[in-house]
């Protein structure tokens, strides 16, 4: 029930598209493993979010990845280091970080996960937490970005929510990959 107020009361919660793409050609296997990319990628297998366990016909974990599960959810390492180099090349860009910053004047500035944004001026939960920027003169340090090892990409609040700015910059990103 607290999954599903989130996914109706959050402003911050977007609708991303996540297409199901099957990872094994066995049909014993593929029936139950699915990998999870955004549509209108590469087929290169590290544009592959993770994959999910059970079925193709939940097409409500294909709209906004907020019904999906961590027990449902297997992380492809080969994936986050695509989210970390746009993080490291554009956070200093993006207008919501932009904002964060101005107000916290100078620090590390955590980076927190849309999916479950913490109340304004407290720390995100552990695993909602993507990374942390240097903020200098109220502005973000180009490449300061450190990725938070303890991030978790599903959890019980869904699949994780980037800043719109950041989410367009990894689909263009991941659009040239393996071409």
């Amino acid at each position: 029930m607290r999954q599903r107020a989130f996914a109706t009361c959050s402003p911050h919660l977007r609708s991303y598209p996540y297409g199901l793409v099957r990872v094994h050609s066995d049909p014993k296997i593929a029936s139950r493993l699915f990998g999870l990319k955004f549509e209108n990628t590469t087929s290169d297998s590290s544009t592959i979010i993770g994959w999910l366990k059970g079925s193709a016909d939940n097409s409500a974990a294909t709209t906004d990845g907020a019904s999906i599960m961590p027990a449902q959810f297997v992380e492809n390492r080969e994936f986050w280091p695509h989210v970390e180099y746009v993080f490291r090349e554009h956070a200093h860009e993006d207008p919501e970080l932009q904002a964060q910053a101005a107000y916290q004047k100078s620090g590390w500035m955590n980076i927190t996960d849309g999916r479950n944004p913490p109340p304004l001026g407290r720390t995100g939960e552990p695993e909602d937490i993507v990374g942390c920027v240097l903020v200098e003169d109220k502005c973000i340090k180009r490449g300061s970005f450190q990725p938070n090892p303890t991030h978790r990409p599903a959890s019980i609040h869904g699949l994780f929510q980037l800043p719109k700015y950041l989410q367009a910059k990894l689909l263009d990103h991941l659009a040239t990959i393996g071409k």
